[in-house]
C-alpha cells in the first residue's frame, strides 16, 4: 500500500502523465485548425460572391427600370400617378424607396393607399386604392367633395351626382384637400354610410339629393325629384323605416310632402303629410 501511494505522488510520474496529455491535445489541434481555415475560406468566398452580385445589380443596367405599371386607378390617370410617385425610368429597381414613394402618392387626396411591387428584373408596379366621392358640402358657389371617412378630396364648382350634406359643423373657411371633417361630423359618418347602404338595398339611394345631419335624433333625407322629405329618427330600425319610405313613395307618387317615419315603430303611426301648397295640410 505504501509503495502505491508513493508512486502516485512521485513528481516524475505526474510529469509523464501531463506530457502524455499534452501530446494528445497537440495531436488533435491540426485538425481543428484545418476546419477553422476551411470555414473562413467558405465565408470569404460567400462574401465575395455577394459583393460581386451587388456590384452586378447596380452596375450592369439589367435592373434599371424600363416600365412603370399602374393598376386599379380610375379617377387619377396613370401618367399623373407616375408623375406624383417621382419614379424615373433608368433608376435601379432596388434603389427606390417604397416608403418615400408611398408618402408622395398619398399627398394626392384621392389616393387612400398604394402597394409598390418590384417586378424583376426591370419593372415597378403601383397598385392604387382610391378614395371615392360619397358626399359634398356646399361652400358658397363651390362644392367640397368628401369620401365616406370624411376626407376632403377636392373643391370644385361642379356638383357630382352624390347627396349634399346639410347641418354639418365643420368650418370650411380654410378647408383644403386631404383635410378631414371635425370630430362632431366624423362621428356621424358611420350613420350616413348606414343610411345610404340601406337606401341602396331598397333601390332608392339614387333618389336621395340631400341628407340633414344636424339632429342626431332625427336624420332627414331629401328626395327632391319626388318632391318629398323623409324623417328617419335616430337611425334605429333603418331597414323597416326605408320600407315605409319606399311604399309611401309609390302610393303618393306625384305628391309633394313629408314622410314621417321618425317615431317609435311599435307604438306610433307612420304617415305622409301633404305639402300645404298642394293641399290643406292633412295627414294620412
Amino acid at each position: 500500500m505504501k509503495s502505491t501511494v508513493e508512486h502516485r505522488k512521485n513528481p516524475k510520474t505526474r510529469m509523464a502523465v501531463e506530457n502524455t496529455a499534452s501530446k494528445k491535445e497537440y495531436k488533435h489541434s491540426p485538425k481543428k485548425q484545418e476546419v477553422s481555415r476551411s470555414l473562413r475560406t467558405k465565408i470569404l468566398v460567400t462574401l465575395a460572391l455577394i459583393i460581386v452580385a451587388i456590384v452586378f445589380i447596380f452596375v450592369s443596367g439589367a435592373f434599371d427600370i424600363t416600365e412603370i405599371l399602374v393598376e386599379k386607378n380610375t379617377r387619377i390617370s396613370a401618367e399623373q400617378i407616375v408623375s406624383f410617385s417621382g419614379i424615373e425610368k433608368g433608376t435601379n429597381v432596388f434603389a427606390i424607396s417604397k416608403k418615400v414613394i408611398k408618402k408622395k402618392l398619398k399627398e394626392n387626396s384621392y389616393v387612400n393607399d398604394v402597394q409598390i411591387k418590384r417586378v424583376l428584373p426591370n419593372k415597378i408596379k403601383l397598385v392604387i386604392e382610391e378614395r371615392n366621392i360619397e358626399y359634398v358640402l356646399q361652400l358658397a358657389n363651390s362644392y367640397v367633395y368628401i369620401d365616406k371617412q370624411g376626407y376632403v378630396l377636392e373643391i370644385s364648382n361642379d356638383k357630382p351626382d352624390v347627396p349634399i350634406i346639410l347641418g354639418f359643423t365643420t368650418d370650411l373657411s380654410n378647408i383644403k384637400e386631404n383635410d378631414r371633417l371635425d370630430n362632431t361630423d366624423l362621428k356621424k359618418m358611420n350613420m350616413l354610410s348606414k343610411i345610404m347602404e340601406t337606401a341602396n338595398n331598397n333601390q332608392i339611394a339614387n333618389l336621395i339629393t340631400k341628407i340633414d345631419i344636424s339632429n342626431e335624433k332625427d336624420y332627414t333625407i331629401y328626395l327632391d325629384t319626388e318632391g318629398k322629405i323623409a324623417y328617419l329618427g335616430d337611425g334605429s330600425e333603418l331597414n323597416t323605416r326605408f320600407l315605409y319610405v319606399k311604399k309611401l313613395l309609390e302610393v303618393r307618387k306625384g305628391e309633394s310632402g313629408k314622410i314621417l317615419v321618425n317615431g317609435d315603430l311599435n307604438s306610433e303611426y307612420v304617415y305622409f303629410k301633404k305639402s300645404e301648397k298642394e293641399g290643406d295640410g292633412s295627414e294620412s
